[in-house]
């Protein structure tokens, strides 16, 4: 919103450093607990809500006669009509374009392809193996690398050992979606056993905790950063 200078009359409440011209606003909570007595005063036209969080908030929003707009941040290609949607919606499509051009990455052509596992990592110790349609695992296929170690019909999928061992990855990252010093210390305890010790990519030190900003289980604006790092990292096995 701020990239394409649209205004806002309230914003989510979060640790992330706001824009500017939108740090003054009202917050109203985050995903986990919305703060509806300032959302309501806000009295917003329209709340947009990430796609994969709309059904927790259609129901309420309706009640209050509030029109919710659920945005698809997905993947990569998804955030890119996105973008092109909300300049069109607000007339600003000069800087929709201009911000989709600064967003552009060149699919890198290999004739080896590094596999490649990618764990997501939840608050409680448990994590999840995300498939080359994930955010993520777009953006190694894009670089080069193979995403392995995980069920090809669903993004997210709890690990299966055996399959993982099989693999034999050659890069894993290891992304924490919240609470990152807690699920890295996770992750470590995992690592220590099997399969994950036994792992060509543990072996050659070529496992990589990322966290956001730059890195996340849904398509951001960081795109440009976490795709330069996921290229290096791939041409270190290649």
């Amino acid at each position: 919103m701020a990239k394409l200078d649209v205004k806002l009359v309230a914003v989510p409440t979060t640790t992330q450093t706001l824009p500017q011209q939108y740090r003054k606003l009202p917050r109203v909570g985050n995903h986990v607990s919305i703060n509806w007595q300032n959302l309501l005063a806000a009295k917003p036209d329209v709340v947009y809500v990430d796609s994969e969080l709309a059904d927790e908030y259609q129901a309420k929003l309706k009640e209050q006669k509030i029109t919710m707009k659920a945005l698809d941040l997905q993947t990569y290609p998804h955030m890119l009509k996105t973008i092109k949607y909300l300049g069109e919606k607000y007339g600003k499509q000069t800087a929709a374009k201009k911000l989709i051009a600064q967003l552009q990455i060149k699919t890198v052509h290999r004739k080896k392809h590094p596999r490649v596992l990618i764990l997501m990592g939840m608050p409680g110790g448990s994590f999840l193996a995300m498939n080359n349609k994930s955010y993520l695992g777009e953006l190694v296929e894009k670089a080069g690398g193979k995403v392995v170690g995980a069920d090809p019909h669903s993004l997210y999928t709890s690990p299966n050992s055996e399959k993982i061992a099989q693999a034999n990855p050659q890069i894993v990252i290891r992304l924490a979606h919240a609470m990152p010093t807690e699920v890295e210390a996770a992750f470590k305890i995992a690592f220590q056993a099997d399969p994950y010790n036994q792992l060509i990519a543990v072996k050659n030190h070529h496992v990589y905790d990322v966290k956001a900003p730059v890195f996340s289980p849904t398509a951001n604006l960081q795109v440009n950063k976490a795709y330069s790092q996921i290229k290096e990292w791939v041409n270190q096995v290649e």
